[in-house]
């Protein structure tokens, strides 16, 4: 029986333009006068923490970047929140949903699925759930950033909120690490090959493989259990 499934975010429902999202980095080293190289070299470096929440806020987050980047000393309140607003908007712009997602999310709640979010995630990177109004579409969203944890004890978090237990859940992930991680914990799990052109060679015996959500269904017909 299949009452839940547990849903990553970036490469599994939206898509990220790469290249925009770096460009409006680089408008933000450029505002506060620092080398865009050394400013992407401290994204980088304050990455883990910032996927965990450790700075509290995207303002926080920016700050941090900042410190880094070698001008923590001369930001004010006032920059980072003019910055944290650039980089959200930046973030809207630069990540859209696959044409695939909406579709599939409603046949599977109609069919009575369970859906989570379950992403890893900094704050400007988990906004897009909000803004694209996937948070509509399911009954959980969790980011690391908020929970301050990572997948895969993340999913753990998200199956104790939706009150189901691990062999009633499917995880769907593009990547093959979190997906070995669910199925050794007790779950199912679907790796998505997003633009394969053979998916056959993908993955193991126990783990069904799918070039994107319209095709999930297929791998969990048994979906049951009440809505609530």
């Amino acid at each position: 029986m299949t009452r839940a499934l547990l849903l990553d975010l970036y490469g599994t429902l939206v898509e990220p333009d790469w290249a925009a999202l770096t460009a409006g980095r680089d408008a933000i080293a450029d505002r506060v006068g620092v080398p865009r190289a050394e400013a992407q070299s401290a994204w980088t470096s304050t990455h883990e923490a910032r996927m965990r929440g450790q700075h509290g806020s995207l303002e926080g987050d920016l700050a941090a970047v900042l410190a880094k980047a070698g001008i923590g000393s001369e930001v004010t309140d006032d920059l980072l929140a003019e910055l944290a607003a650039f980089e959200q908007a930046n973030w809207r712009r630069g990540v859209r949903l696959y044409p695939d997602v909406v579709p599939a999310l409603g046949r599977l709640r109609r069919a009575g699925a369970r859906l989570a979010i379950v992403t890893n995630a900094s704050a400007e990177a988990a906004g897009v759930v909000p803004a694209l109004g996937l948070d509509g579409l399911v009954d959980v969203v969790l980011a690391s950033c908020d929970a301050r944890t990572v997948k895969p004890d993340l999913l753990l978090l998200a199956l104790s909120e939706l009150g189901i237990p691990r062999a009633e859940a499917v995880l769907v992930d593009d990547e093959p690490a979190q997906v070995v991680a669910a199925t050794a914990m007790g779950m199912r799990a679907i790796l998505i090959r997003r633009g394969a052109a053979d998916i056959s060679a993908a993955g193991d015996a126990a783990t069904a493989v799918v070039r994107d959500m319209s095709e999930v269904e297929v791998h969990v017909p048994a979906l049951t259990g009440p809505r609530g």
